[in-house]
């Protein structure tokens, strides 16, 4: 049974839902966390390299309130490291003297209400449940961001939402893998060195990255001026170069910011939660980019299932004796091809949309010269002409209205042909449009990909600013605590 638009709205809004499902989650994670500290905060084990050789006991600790907590037991590793296991006493702050023939030294300590033990300010028990507490929740978004990609894949809602799902799926199963791996490894054995590993996984992310951009880069202006050489000099042909260009002075600019920044703050807090955080907010625009990528590919290599009762055809320029461009009738062409495969399967011959207005350079609309192709190949076909619009968006708008005059909602089963790297955004605009239309891609030189894939990257970042945004302000939350926990043990 074909399904309905309204179902598959209906559909991608449990979709969003189901992200609800993270407010009890992170509450619950949350609670249980505090408890386990609580529980396991009475008493803490601190390693102390400072006197490596002195034989410490119990008498060379005392506590300024002399209630606050007291020392348990004190062993010597084979480092000649100290291992000190203190116990919580009566709540209060107070300072930790420790005398050694050197001198000795002291550090800040107290004890919570709870009866929690707290160094430099620091809740440092229970470690382990804040790290599986902030790895669930990861290991969750990863989850929820993966299923609402195979949902949208098996009702092949392509388009931006696909996308930015689809690259939040790879920052946090990337995340949430390495954590765990590291866990997994006994690299990870305490807050600091949890927090030290989530800055150090995101600065190497950048680091890495940086041959390969500047592959891309490489790749995606040679792309451009191919494009430039055979198909004009017009802006968007130049997008890839220009990108190129401004991500090369956004990152050599971010690059001196920090400089900056790291001097007039002097390396404190606030310069160095600035440049973690930027690591891993380009960590993310980085997978943002590669699920727009993803995307992509998987819109221009599905192919609608049989039947279809109308096909448009997205139009793109012509000859200047009004004839298809080889582009424009490798579109014509895959729609003709789908048409005779759906008759040869026994079902009906779908009507053409072919859609395109007339530029000021072409001796007739695409639209009308889209009609007369498609009758010398198939004289016999249907063609219902579009032949006033000037975009991808009119194009979808006004053969939405062609196909509705046509035939009623509930018989309508729309195909769209586009050339490969132009299917995703057909399905961005004929969705807006108000229809459940699905691509018929038609091949064409690789040299589009490149310049396609930024342009649907930004289109993608317009289409889903608040979304983002939020996730961004979640990342920035997460790698700033991470780092001001850090720096406060």
């Amino acid at each position: 049974m074909a399904r309905t638009l309204d179902s598959t709205k209906e559909s991608v809004k449990r979709i969003r839902l189901r992200f609800l499902v993270l407010v009890p989650l992170i509450i619950a994670c949350a609670l249980i966390s505090r408890a386990h500290i609580i529980s396991v905060g009475s008493r803490y084990e601190m390693t102390l390299n400072e006197y490596s050789g002195v034989a410490l006991t119990e008498e060379n600790f005392s506590f300024d309130p002399p209630q606050m907590m007291r020392v348990v037991s004190v062993e010597q590793d084979e480092d000649g490291a100290s291992h000190v296991v203190f116990e919580a006493g009566e709540p209060g702050k107070g300072i930790c003297l420790v005398s050694a023939p050197d001198g000795g030294g002291m550090f800040e300590m107290a004890t919570t209400a709870d009866g929690v033990i707290v160094a430099n300010g620091f809740e440092v028990t229970g470690w382990r449940a804040v790290f599986i507490s902030l790895v669930t929740v990861i290991s969750c978004l990863a989850v929820l961001c993966t299923s609402a990609v195979v949902s949208l894949v098996r009702r092949s809602w392509y388009g931006y939402e696909m996308a930015a799902y689809c690259g939040g799926a790879l920052f946090f199963a990337s995340q949430a893998v390495q954590f765990i791996g590291l866990y997994l490894g006994g690299r990870i054995y305490s807050f600091a060195t949890f927090a030290i590993r989530a800055i150090v996984m995101a600065d190497n992310f950048l680091e890495v990255s940086l041959i390969p951009m500047a592959i891309l880069a490489i790749l995606v202006s040679v792309s451009n001026a191919a494009l430039m050489r055979y198909e004009g000099k017009g802006f968007g042909n130049m997008l890839g170069i220009l990108a190129s260009l401004f991500g090369a002075a956004a990152f050599f600019g971010l690059r001196f910011f920090q400089e900056v920044i790291d001097q007039l703050l002097m390396n404190s807090l606030l310069s160095i939660i600035f440049s973690t955080v930027l690591s891993a907010l380009y960590a993310y625009f980085m997978a943002l980019f590669l699920g727009v990528c993803i995307t992509a590919l998987f819109a221009a290599h599905h192919m609608p299932s049989f039947p279809r009762s109308h096909i448009i055809i997205l139009g793109c320029g012509l000859r200047a004796d009004g004839m298809p461009t080889p582009l424009l009738a490798g579109r014509v062409d895959a729609a003709l091809s789908f048409a005779e495969r759906q008759v040869s399967e026994g079902y009906d011959a779908p009507a053409f949309v072919p859609s395109g207005g007339q530029g000021s350079d072409e001796a007739c609309s695409e639209a009308c010269s889209m009609g007369r192709y498609i009758e010398q190949h198939n004289p016999a076909a249907r063609v219902l002409l579009e032949d006033r619009s000037t975009t991808t968006r009119e194009n979808m708008a006004f053969s939405a209205r062609v196909i509705a005059d046509d035939a009623p909602s509930s018989e309508q089963r729309i195909a769209f042909a586009t050339t490969n790297y132009h299917v995703l955004r057909g399905y961005v605009f004929a969705h807006q449009a108000g229809m459940e239309a699905e691509g018929i891609a038609s091949p064409t030189k690789l040299y589009f990909w490149p310049n396609a894939f930024l342009r649907e990257f930004v289109g993608m970042l317009a289409a889903r600013a608040l979304p983002i945004l939020m996730t961004c302000l979640s990342i920035i939350t997460l790698y700033g605590f991470l780092e001001f926990l850090l720096l406060h043990h």
